[in-house]
């Protein structure tokens, strides 16, 4: 043993002092990597910092800068659309700091840019695994769930988080607007009821509660009927056949509108068909309006024995609003919106019938148009949007193909503000677009 004793003092002594200096030296690699994170570069941070741990593991402040450089280099990653690699880091950030709601929900939006469903529900649950009682998570948790057509999700993510927080009004007032738009009208009024006892006054949850009541007592006489994408109520006295053909005409919408802006919903649409009295009586709307569409396609039908050819224009309109809320998260411009929907409505595949031969556009701006149709504008006034609406749009498919438009949207869902989807989709800046698509923007005076 007395041999032994001092080579063994001897090792301790070197190991203590190999301890020592790699302390100091996770340190300097953990300041050398916080100032390449003030200059941007992230991916040389990351390296230093995956030093820093190595050298010393128990080095939690460098542990949590290594997830927070992954995550800035994710959200640039995730700006220039590389997309896997942007998950990546997010994921292995997540790793390395999994409290860190901020990484999360980085992460989250990616997945439902993405429209994977499967991957946002997974991570969805693990957010509110978290944070179960933080009701804003669980509203963004909600509307990312909805964003990726999982609206079974949703609404029971909504549920939940009312049973938890049972008396908070938003969460009650979000949940009976999304039951609403599922049709589950009684759950739908428990819970905006709820939500005006918890906050009363609240103008939005009033209105809500108002039309549900309306449409409670004309919805009583229903019956609905299930197709392959769609699930149809329309009034008893409708006959089945009549039921039948109307889902065919659907049927025909899914695959005309998914063929040109290359989207199919994974979800059933729901279709409401009401008798036009019954349609006014719900909806508070202009005498011109020929339909709704507000998470339910709406359609008025002015009588039992109109044939479903006869409302085959309205459907294609509404049918493609639907399609263009779930491609663009509601993100859409109501010119573009109202001009694809007339498209459908009528003839995509001859668009040089929409162009006017008029060099002279009514207005200024497409954004003007907006504006207008934003003030309820008359009959006559309206007829001028949806004119301008539908020939701004004809020629900017014409000019970039149904391919590019689709793609447009796609980086409207995306959160791309307009002059910067215009720009990725179009190689194009929104004022050239606008060129385009109102020409006397370029014509002399």
């Amino acid at each position: 043993m007395k041999y032994y004793l001092p080579f063994a003092v001897l090792l301790i002594m070197i190991s203590a002092t190999c301890h020592g200096n790699h302390e100091e030296d996770s340190w300097v690699f953990n300041r050398q990597g916080m100032f390449k994170v003030s200059q941007g570069r992230f991916s040389e941070a990351i390296r230093d910092f995956e030093k820093a741990c190595q050298l010393n593991p128990f080095n939690d402040t460098a542990l949590a800068n290594l997830a927070c450089a992954r995550n800035n280099l994710g959200v640039l990653l995730a700006q220039q659309k590389k997309y896997a690699e942007a998950i990546r880091q997010f994921q292995a950030a997540k790793a390395q700091k999994p409290e860190d709601i901020s990484i999360r929900l980085n992460l989250l939006s990616i997945l439902v840019n993405l429209k994977d469903s499967a991957a946002v529900e997974k991570e969805t649950r693990e957010i509110t695994n978290i944070r179960p009682n933080d009701v804003e998570i669980g509203l963004k948790v909600a509307a990312a769930l909805q964003k990726t057509e999982n609206v079974g999700a949703a609404v029971a993510a909504l549920q939940d988080l009312a049973s938890r927080v049972p008396d908070n009004a938003s969460v009650h007032a979000a949940l009976g607007r999304l039951l609403y738009r599922c049709g589950q009208l009684d759950e739908s009024a428990y819970h905006l009821k709820r939500s005006n006892e918890l906050q009363p006054g609240n103008p939005e949850v009033i209105k809500s509660l108002e039309q549900l009541n309306r449409e409670v007592s004309v919805e009583a006489n229903t019956s609905t009927y299930t197709g392959l994408h769609f699930s149809l109520t329309c009034p008893d006295s409708f006959s089945q056949k009549w039921a039948e053909d109307t889902l065919a005409l659907l049927e025909n919408a899914y695959e005309d509108v998914g063929q040109q802006l290359e989207f199919y919903p994974t979800q059933r649409s729901q279709v409401l068909i009401l008798q036009t009295e019954a349609f006014r009586k719900v909806h508070d709307l202009p005498e011109w309006a020929g339909g709704l569409y507000d998470g339910r396609i709406r359609l008025p039908v002015p009588a039992r024995n109109t044939r479903p050819a006869s409302i085959k224009g309205a459907i294609m309109h509404e049918y493609t609003h639907h399609v263009i809320y779930l491609l663009t998260s509601g993100n859409c411009p109501i010119w573009l919106n109202e001009g694809l929907a007339q498209i459908f409505e009528n003839d995509h595949e001859n668009l040089t019938q929409f162009i006017s031969a008029e060099k002279r556009a009514d207005f200024k701006s497409l954004g003007e148009i907006d504006q207008q149709f934003r003030r309820n504008p008359g009959r006559q006034q309206a007829a001028t949007l949806y004119r301008n609406s539908l020939t701004a749009t004809a020629r900017l498919v014409e000019q970039f193909t149904w391919s590019r438009v689709a793609e447009f949207l796609e980086y409207l869902g995306m959160g791309y503000e307009m002059n910067h989807a215009a720009t990725e989709a179009f190689a194009s800046d929104f004022a050239e677009l606008e060129k385009t698509c109102l020409p006397s923007l370029s014509s002399p005076e």
